[in-house]
């Protein structure tokens, strides 16, 4: 069972495992504290946000710089056949590279967002005069309360 107390220690622990990992539920395992103990602290001590919040843009940092690489450079995959490795007939494995095309979309959306993001136009024509309506609505009501007051007497 986790320990109740976050203890210095214990959040350095916390911090160093989440840098590595940016995984709130195991850096909290790691540092033998419940998860919740971090949200409180976020909510209370401005400070810790602060280093957190920082950590967060670091750990963000280095997936970005991964998955950058990934659309880029691709994936190295192992191809097999019938179950067993495929190889040349000079008995070295064969591998294929993989491009995922769906990452390679988002980071464009990301870092060249005038040309990728979707962009969207609302147009409204006509007007709304919201001093008629309103007046039209409060009409309604009185008439309503005519008609209420006319059955009741």
């Amino acid at each position: 069972m986790p320990e109740k107390t976050a203890k210095p220690s214990r959040i350095r622990v916390f911090l160093n495992a989440y840098a590595t990992s940016g995984n709130v539920k195991a850096a909290a395992a790691a540092a033998g504290i419940d998860r919740t103990m971090h949200y409180r602290k976020l909510d209370s001590d401005p400070e810790y946000r602060k280093r957190f919040e920082a950590l967060q843009d670091r750990v963000g940092q280095e997936l970005e710089d991964v998955l950058i690489d990934r659309a880029v450079n691709g994936v190295k995959r192992q191809l097999y056949w019938r179950g067993k490795p495929m190889k040349t007939k000079s008995g070295h494995l064969i591998y294929e590279t993989e491009y995922d095309n769906n990452l390679a979309v988002v980071l464009l959306k990301r870092f060249r967002p005038k040309l990728y993001r979707e962009h969207t136009a609302v147009e409204h024509s006509g007007s709304i005069n919201l001093v008629e309506r309103l007046e039209a609505a409060r009409a309604r009501l009185v008439a309503m309360k005519k008609a209420e007051d006319d059955k009741a007497g």
